[in-house]
């Protein structure tokens, strides 16, 4: 029996009453018990079954996840804004001679309101 084992056995027996803590030690003396056995029979016994593996998901479930997390931010990107602000994003957007779409989508990618001369620039892109 290793060290280990020992102690973790005359640890479970010190007085702590709650089973679960109890269940818990001894499973770790249990496996730490077994462990030097098979050590002590001269079985090299790895660091983990799964090496060089990170346990995270496969790539298909991984790729189905980022499809997903795009659907959701594209999801709360076009939410609807209140009444207001549609309504004068829609005038300014008429006045630039802009989509609503093209207006919302440049103050969504790049932070800014769309001017004159930007909105020129964005109907000369538009139009192939």
């Amino acid at each position: 029996m290793s060290l280990a084992a020992i102690e973790a056995r005359a640890h479970s027996k010190a007085g702590n009453a709650d089973p679960r803590h109890r269940a818990q030690r001894f499973r770790a003396a249990e496996q730490a018990r077994q462990l030097a056995n098979l050590k002590a029979e001269g079985f090299v016994i790895p660091l983990s079954e799964w090496i060089g593996h990170n346990n995270g998901p496969d790539w298909h479930e991984y790729a189905l996840f980022v499809a997903y997390c795009w659907k959701k931010a594209f999801e709360k990107a076009w939410t609807p804004p209140s009444q207001e602000i549609a309504a004068r994003r829609a005038r300014r957007a008429e006045e630039l001679g802009l989509t609503y779409r093209q207006y919302a989508l440049e103050i969504m990618e790049h932070g800014r309101f769309p001017d004159e001369a930007l909105a020129a620039r964005l109907r000369q892109e538009a139009t192939p």
